[in-house]
This record gives structure tokens, C-alpha cells and sequence, in this order.
């Protein structure tokens, strides 16, 4: 099990290598050299920590083969880990149809060690929102307007209230700037929510019209780029391990090479032959630097430490605007921050309470008079 494992995964010979104090030029096949390891981890407890640790993100378990070792539905999964049930070890990135699309990965050593018990005691707690420091209305029948208007009353009285104890146990500053940073956090999820619809609308070979999406990224950067500005603000940069993309294209003759060698795959046999393919014309080798890096915003203030704030914007977007990343502290690992964590669509209850109107108008206001203190 362990062994077909290993061999699934994409890490490379030589860091197996590495692993075991071996030479890079050691000739054993990559199946003897996964067997010796199998055998040195079934031996030594600690050797098998080591391992798990070093290899962490290489064997990380993506949603899809969550769902399926904990026999779970797609809301399951994304509810555990809203609660903080499914530690996120990191997010992933790729783009199809055009669309840049975020992924979390679990640390495989947590997953394993869950029981059906564990599963069927989550089943059984009651449903519901996440919980957190901010206002919430009561659940809502969305085909019973009367009570919608209800809830969106209820919340609006129990958000003024929110504003005043931060003007009055605050200050008129510290009030702007978490009310701009509640909004972006609407604006992140309606953003987020037209660029699922984009996805489902690709997936239909519907037309979907992709303004609206871009114009709530626009206003969360817009948000981003003035609340670096305000004294509650810390900006950070994520690096993550493998934050470059790499592209490789081998031509015929290295392939054949490739195969006839027994290599495990064309990342092994660059790493191996990385001057010979560099001065071959017919392969294709491009580095993106920092492309899956973030740049990491987290708003807070000692005064209220029970409201914090955070987001995240890609460094791809961020270097137009956002400060150079080596000005910047660096953060080995952004943790979970419940419903505050990279975005998500919006819940249907969510919808009414806070609709894409009303959110517009809150957050173009709290922008306004948050640059009243820049």
C-alpha cells in the first residue's frame, strides 16, 4: 500500500535519494529504491515520522480522493472543513477554460487517522454557519419574503450596533477600516460566486458573461490596495514550497531517451539532464517565478481581539500594485481562517441577507470614507 503510494506520487528518484543518504549517481531502479525505504519505515517509527514530514505536501490528499477515503459528499467535505474539522495543509492552483481555480490539500497522516466514528459523530451535529465574531441572522426561508425582510432587519440592527461599539471602544479609524474590511470580504465571495457560475457555465457550453466577476475582483483589490495603507494592516508574502510554475515540453528524441532510460517521468529526467535540454532547440523549458505565491493582508487591532480580518490576493495580480515581496516579512504557512480563508461562493442564506446591491453600496461607501484616513 505504502509502496504504490509512493509510486503514484510525483517525487522525483533523487529526493528519494536524499531520503536515505544515498548518492544522486546511485544506479538501483526506483522501484528497488521505494522498496528500501517501505522496508526502513516499517522498521523505524521515527524514520516513518521523518518521512510523513519530508514528504507532506507531496502526499497530500486533494478533495477528490478525500471525499472518497472518508466517504463523504462534496458539502461534507467543504462544511468539516469550514469547522475546522479538515486542517487545510495548503491550496493549490490551476487554470481551466482560462479560469484560475483554488484547491485545498490535507496533510495525509490527519485523514488516515480518522475513524468511521469520527465521520458518523460530525454527521450528527447539527448544521448550520460557521460561527464567528459577526452579526448573523436567524436561518431563512428563501421563498418567504416576509421573513427574509425579517433577517435582513435583524442583521442590519445587530451590524449598527457592531459599527458603534467600534467608534465609541475604538476609534473613528479602527470603525473604517474593519468596515472596508467586512465589505471586501462580501465583495471576495460575490466575485467568487460569479466565477463558480463562469465554471458551471463552461461546463453547459452556456454563454456566461465574465464582466461581473472581474469588476468584484477589481473592487477587492481596489479595497486591498488601501487597506495596506491603514495602521491596522499587516502585509505579508506566502512562498509556498514549489511556487514557481514550470513548463516542460520534451522533444521526440529526449522522449525516447526519456523512456529507454527508465526514467520516472520528464521532471526526473530534466533534473537529471537539465544542460542538455536547456541547449536543445526542440524542447521547451519556461519558469514563472512566484506564481503560486500570495501576498497575505490580515487586519486586526489589539483593542478588539476578538474580530480579525485576512485575505489573500495572487502574486501574479499583486506585484501591479502591492509592495515588492522582498520588503515584505515572510509567513512560512497561512493557517485556516475559517469563513475569512481565500474566498468561497456564497451560501443561498447568505444571498438574501447580504444581496450583490446592497453589498455594492456598503462597500463603495466604506471605501470612501476609509480613504478619508489615508
Amino acid at each position: 500500500m505504502l509502496a504504490e503510494l509512493i509510486s503514484a506520487r510525483r517525487i522525483l528518484k533523487a529526493q528519494l535519494l536524499d531520503f536515505l543518504g544515498l548518492p544522486d549517481n546511485c544506479q538501483d531502479q526506483t522501484d528497488r529504491i521505494v522498496s528500501t525505504i517501505v522496508s526502513v519505515l516499517e522498521a523505524n517509527a521515527a524514520e516513518q515520522e521523518r518521512f510523513w514530514e519530508t514528504f507532506k505536501s507531496e502526499l497530500a490528499v486533494d478533495p477528490v480522493e478525500l471525499e472518497a477515503m472518508l466517504k463523504c459528499s462534496a458539502a461534507e467535505r467543504q462544511q468539516w472543513i469550514e469547522q475546522g474539522k479538515l486542517p487545510i495543509l495548503e491550496y493549490r492552483s490551476f487554470r481551466k477554460s482560462g479560469i484560475h481555480l483554488e484547491y485545498p490539500v490535507h496533510d495525509r497522516r490527519i485523514i488516515l487517522n480518522l475513524t468511521p466514528t469520527d465521520i458518523d459523530n460530525w454527521r450528527k451535529e447539527p448544521k448550520g454557519l460557521i460561527q464567528n465574531n459577526l452579526p448573523k441572522a436567524d436561518p431563512i426561508n428563501t421563498e418567504n419574503s416576509a421573513q427574509n425582510e425579517q433577517s435582513r432587519l435583524a442583521f442590519s440592527a445587530a451590524w449598527e450596533k457592531i459599527i458603534a461599539d467600534w467608534k465609541e471602544q475604538g476609534s473613528a479609524e479602527i470603525s473604517a477600516t474593519f468596515q472596508l474590511a467586512y465589505w471586501t470580504v462580501w465583495a471576495s465571495r460575490w466575485a467568487k460566486e460569479h466565477q463558480l457560475n463562469s465554471f458551471k457555465a463552461i461546463k453547459s457550453n452556456e454563454i456566461y458573461d465574465e464582466t461581473r466577476q472581474q469588476e468584484w475582483y477589481e473592487r477587492k483589490n481596489q479595497a486591498v490596495k488601501s487597506l495596506i495603507e491603514m495602521p491596522y494592516a499587516m502585509l505579508y508574502f506566502y512562498r509556498p514550497p514549489g511556487a514557481d510554475k514550470l513548463y516542460l515540453e520534451l522533444c521526440e528524441d529526449h522522449q525516447d531517451m526519456m523512456k529507454d532510460d527508465y526514467y520516472w517521468d520528464k521532471w526526473e529526467f530534466f533534473n537529471q539532464n537539465r544542460k542538455q535540454v536547456n541547449r536543445c532547440r526542440e524542447c521547451v523549458y519556461s519558469e514563472t517565478k512566484d506564481y503560486y505565491s500570495l501576498y497575505y493582508l490580515e487586519i486586526k487591532s489589539d483593542k478588539f481581539p476578538d474580530f480579525s480580518f485576512s485575505f489573500h490576493t495572487p502574486y501574479t495580480i499583486g506585484r501591479k500594485f502591492l509592495p515588492h515581496p522582498e520588503t515584505l516579512p515572510y509567513v512560512d504557512h497561512v493557517e485556516q481562517d475559517g469563513i475569512f480563508r481565500f474566498g468561497r461562493p456564497l451560501l443561498e442564506q447568505e444571498k438574501v441577507i447580504h444581496t450583490e446591491k446592497d453589498v455594492l453600496l456598503k462597500f463603495e461607501a466604506a471605501l470612501a470614507e476609509a480613504k478619508k484616513f489615508i
